[in-house]
């Protein structure tokens, strides 16, 4: 009898122990299977490239001739004066800077000739922005030559201020030469009336 109870009790311990083993390998499988470090899944994404602006500085080209140790075109920055052209291309001794308007903003592709003392433009630089003298003047009975005239001078016109002045010489460096006088009225805020009290004072 008592031999069969140890029989039982045996039996009993190993099933208990079988139990307590699988709980055990469940129980540890699920804790590995939690603690397991999660992969995380990041998307690499290109970022697009910033474009660089090309911030080019627009230049005024400006052809600087006559009395001067260094002519050709200068690339001067915007608002720049007619002297600081001449200055670039250091005029000569006898150089006649009066007979120009040195104080005058330059515009893109004109040409600034710089006369000698007592030289006299010639007609066929009539593209030339400053060219006008007084002894030029004189050779048109006092008229101003509108091809050739500085702003200074135009300005000495009736009813053409320094602003209207400028719109004349903007026309004709990008239109070339006037071909006659009445082209004059081409020019923004000169109309039939103005040029009627013009035309006897202007030439070509």
């Amino acid at each position: 009898m008592w031999e069969i109870d140890r029989k039982v009790q045996l039996l009993i311990i190993l099933i208990a122990a079988a139990l307590l083993f699988a709980g055990g390998y469940k129980y540890a499988t699920m804790l590995a299977a939690t603690s397991a470090p999660e992969v995380a899944i990041t998307e690499h994404v290109n970022e697009p490239e910033d474009a660089e602006e090309n911030q080019e500085t627009e230049f005024l080209g400006v052809h600087v001739a006559g009395a001067v140790n260094k002519p050709g075109v200068y690339h001067l920055a915007p608002g720049a004066r007619v002297e600081d052209a001449v200055k670039g291309a250091q005029p000569l001794a006898d150089a006649d800077l009066n007979a120009l308007n040195l104080a005058r903003r330059v515009v893109d592709g004109e040409k600034i000739r710089v006369l000698k003392e007592g030289e006299v433009a010639a007609a066929s630089d009539g593209n030339n922005i400053e060219l006008g003298t007084p002894a030029a003047q004189d050779q048109l009975g006092g008229k101003i030559n509108i091809n050739t005239a500085s702003v200074s001078e135009l300005d000495t016109l009736p009813g053409i201020g320094p602003a209207i002045a400028q719109r004349i010489i903007d026309y004709r460096t990008t239109h070339g030469s006037f071909r006659s006088t009445a082209d004059l009225q081409k020019v923004s805020g000169i109309g039939e009336k103005r040029y009627e009290q013009l035309k006897d004072m202007i030439a070509i």
